[in-house]
């Protein structure tokens, strides 16, 4: 079982809710006597009803508009439990992946970041036929015209939906290795499986108010002929060598024969775990802890596989299990993971103690957040394709990292409102000693961001050459604090912050 310090509230804090800053994670430790006590509180968190922003059409100053909405709810988030809310809603628009551009109007994204919200630690199941009818889906993947003949004869599915419903939000391609990594000898379906699956996904061609509504007359039923016999004759629908014409995705089915989802859910791998509970637990692995390969990792997933099938498929369930894992807070946990550009900023400006933004950075660059996150390559409401943004060490080009850098800069910079820089990091709590110490000032720098902790606190070589800086090589041996607008104040407190948020350590975690 994990130890319960400040190094670890500090890791979990960071990990499930864009962390914050030292205060106010070590009044998070000293709320709980354990991990277990600490898991619960993020996970207690209600329901949202909020959603975006909606328009009646699609633009990007409108989509703009959203991001600013939503990167301002992650920043102001009051509790650890709503910021972990936004960072489970920020997992499932990455996993159940819907893009702007390819809908009709913003009210569908808005439906879709809402749903989300709504179901953020609650049944995958139930989200997963959510999903299925959700508007920004339905049009995304193609299943608003989906439907079962064109001709009344013979078939005409769009597998678009049933390709991803197996490939990528479900199942997976494959069964996973014992280093957590696919392994290409296990497939978990066939091609005929995504087709006939695909038969069964016909019929939701239309929308009322903001869920897509099934259509009988469009859906197959095994009543189309799917092998071009002559004559035509109708084929019965067979998914995994089961034979249902009645197969498809809705409440009216759900817990019976007909539920295709059932039929899904109940898949298992070659050593019995639910295949499902593997392929969401990967997932959820990597976009909390680190991405496989790793000895043993499959292990791993398998206990968080059980307790998510074991518990219905409640993400709050699998969710416990992961947080309160031994190896999530490995070094390796702390260490394997290139930040998002939502976590390297939203998390960057709660270290930093804002409690609120306007959705801009103002300093040398007067730019939207949302639109500064696009440049990073991450273009909220807008992933690059339904697998979602591939994450990892695609974060990090010659591009994304230069607009990192320019963030790092304009936030250090920042002097707007409750939000300068200077008022919330130097005075008068931090440094209340006008002639401040050099070394005190990098050191409580670095701890306020998190960069004294290990395995990736800045090493005494870094330090010193932080220290040479703000001293301009050891000349001025203390730095005039004395008020906000002294040089030292302006210029090398800021710098420092700069240097530090640009840190290659402060990238990762």
């Amino acid at each position: 079982m994990a130890t319960w310090n400040y190094e670890n509230a500090a890791h979990l804090l960071r990990r499930a809710a864009f962390g914050g800053t030292p205060t106010q994670i070590q009044e998070f430790l000293d709320r709980h006597a354990s991990v277990e006590s600490a898991v619960a509180e993020l996970l207690s968190f209600p329901p949202s009803s909020k959603k975006p922003p909606a328009a009646p059409f699609v633009d990007d100053f409108r989509r703009l508009k959203a991001q600013r909405w939503w990167v301002k709810e992650m920043v102001k988030a009051r509790t650890p439990r709503d910021a972990c809310r936004e960072k489970l809603t920020l997992f499932w628009h990455n996993h159940l992946a819907s893009g702007a551009s390819k809908q009709p109007n913003m009210r569908y994204v808005a439906f879709q970041n809402a749903l989300f919200r709504r179901n953020a630690r609650g049944n995958f199941k139930t989200l997963v036929r959510e999903f299925n009818r959700d508007p920004a889906n339905l049009y995304y993947l193609d299943g608003i015209t989906n439907v079962a003949s064109l001709d009344g004869v013979h078939v005409s599915a769009n597998e678009n939906f049933g390709r991803e419903l197996l490939e990528l939000f479900t199942l997976g391609v494959f069964q996973l290795g014992p280093d957590g990594r696919p392994d290409p000898a296990l497939p978990n379906y066939t091609e005929d499986d995504v087709h006939q699956l695909s038969r069964a996904c016909t019929g939701w061609t239309s929308i009322r108010g903001s869920q897509g509504v099934w259509n009988e007359d469009d859906w197959d039923g095994g009543r189309y002929d799917d092998d071009g016999s002559d004559p035509p004759s109708p084929d019965p629908v067979t998914i995994f060598g089961v034979t249902n014409d009645g197969f498809r995705i809705d409440d009216a089915v759900a817990g019976t024969p007909d539920d295709v989802l059932g039929l899904i859910f109940s898949r298992t791998d070659a050593d019995g775990n639910n295949q499902v509970g593997m392929h969401l637990a990967r997932k959820l692995w990597t976009w909390f802890a680190y991405p496989p390969p790793a000895p043993g990792l499959k292990a791993v997933f398998a206990e968080l596989a059980a307790a998510f099938a074991g518990a219905d498929f409640d993400v709050t369930a699998l969710l416990t299990a992961l947080f309160t894992h031994e190896e999530f807070y490995s070094a390796r946990a702390k260490s394997r993971t290139v930040k998002n550009p939502v976590d390297f900023v939203v998390g960057s400006m709660k270290a930093l103690g804002y409690k609120r933004t306007n959705g801009q950075v103002i300093g040398d660059a007067d730019r939207e957040l949302g639109d500064m996150l696009r440049l990073m390559g991450m273009n909220l409401f807008e992933p690059p394709n339904v697998a979602g943004w591939p994450g990892g060490l695609a974060w990090i080009n010659s591009g994304t990292l230069i607009a990192r850098l320019e963030f790092a800069r304009a936030l250090a910079r920042a002097d707007f409102g409750a939000n300068r820089l200077v008022l919330r990091v130097a005075f008068p709590t931090l440094f209340p000693n006008p002639a401040a110490s050099p070394g005190v000032v990098v050191d409580t720098v670095l701890h306020t961001l998190g960069l004294d902790l290990p395995p990736l606190g800045l090493t005494a070589a870094q330090r010193a050459t932080l220290v040479d800086y703000v001293t301009d090589g050891g000349t001025n041996p203390t730095l005039d604090l004395s008020s906000e607008t002294t040089n030292d104040a302006r210029v090398k407190l800021r710098g420092l912050v700069s240097l530090a948020l640009q840190s290659a350590e402060h990238q990762i975690f």
